[in-house]
């Protein structure tokens, strides 16, 4: 390092780089995700509504009551669960506030403070994986139940 705004190596700038790229794609991945939750909770909302209004004013005889609550309850679900799925979506997208307290409050002599930012985004990036499988997780969830009240809404008024 020359004069302290270099990597202490161009491997070292080439990982930073991929880390940054890794730490965005992530982002979007969640981002993605957080969408798909958000337009299927949005679909169980619609289709609650719909299946409701429909059993009020077609009657009690249009539909098999209890494929009908089955519906229902499984469209909850898929609600209360795509709800869950959009709140739990914080990721790390980089160096926080506190980071960069203590990297000012620290002395600029030497090579560690690229190591040290490296080993920061390592560990934001593992913190993220988990992140996005357990989201990924209760979104299959979501849509899954979805699919189950969509079914047995169709097969509660086709018996």
């Amino acid at each position: 390092m020359t004069d302290g705004e270099d990597w202490e190596s161009v491997r070292l700038e080439v990982i930073h780089g991929e880390a940054r790229s890794v730490l965005e794609s992530q982002n979007e991945t969640m981002v993605d995700i957080d969408d798909k939750a958000t337009k299927t909770v949005r679909f169980n909302a619609v289709l609650i509504g719909l299946l409701l209004t429909a059993g009020r004013f077609a009657g009690a005889g249009v539909f098999d009551q209890t494929l009908l609550h089955a519906s229902l309850a499984s469209l909850v679900v898929s609600a209360v669960v795509g709800i869950v799925t959009y709140g739990e979506s914080s990721l790390y997208v980089g160096p926080g506030g506190t980071y960069f307290e203590r990297a000012t409050e620290r002395s600029t002599t030497g090579s560690e403070w690229d190591r040290d930012l490296l080993e920061g985004y390592a560990g934001m990036i593992l913190e993220n994986e988990e992140t996005i499988a357990w989201n990924s997780w209760l979104l299959t969830v979501t849509q899954a139940t979805l699919v189950i009240g969509v079914a047995t809404a169709v097969l509660a008024t086709a018996i």
